[in-house]
């Protein structure tokens, strides 16, 4: 089981990039913060599914064990994009930030949907049943 770093990294970033859009469109909806937390739920199942899927489309076979390490990767790249963009410029406090109970509830679907992305869109091994 070999993770790709660069891929990860990438896919990481584009998920990011991703989630911060779309809060940045809830946030100025008007929706109520219930509505918006749900609504964000079902687009990260989304946006997660489809990072999984494009990173299993070449040649992986490891399955959920290099599933679960893309979940892990793309949180530490978040993380860190988060750390560098998001609290400095538009939280302003890095308590608040990760003490949100969502936070931690996406960070745990991410690992869970990238984990059953590598158990659905992993490659078949040549030669092998």
């Amino acid at each position: 089981m070999k993770l790709n770093i660069g891929r990860a990294t990438i896919l990481g970033i584009l998920l990011w990039v991703l989630i911060f859009v779309e809060l940045s469109v809830l946030m100025f909806s008007g929706l109520s913060n219930l509505i918006q937390k749900i609504i964000h739920f079902a687009l990260l199942l989304v946006f997660a599914l489809i990072c999984g899927k494009i990173y299993f489309n070449k040649k992986n076979e490891d399955g959920w064990k290099e599933g679960f390490l893309l979940g892990v990767w793309m949180i530490i790249i978040g993380s860190v994009l988060d750390l560098l963009i998001t609290i400095p410029f538009f939280v302003k406090s890095y308590e608040t930030f990760y003490f949100q109970w969502s936070l931690w509830l996406g960070f745990v679907e991410v690992i869970i949907l990238t984990t059953i992305s590598g158990m659905i869109f992993k490659k078949k091994k040549r030669g092998k049943k």
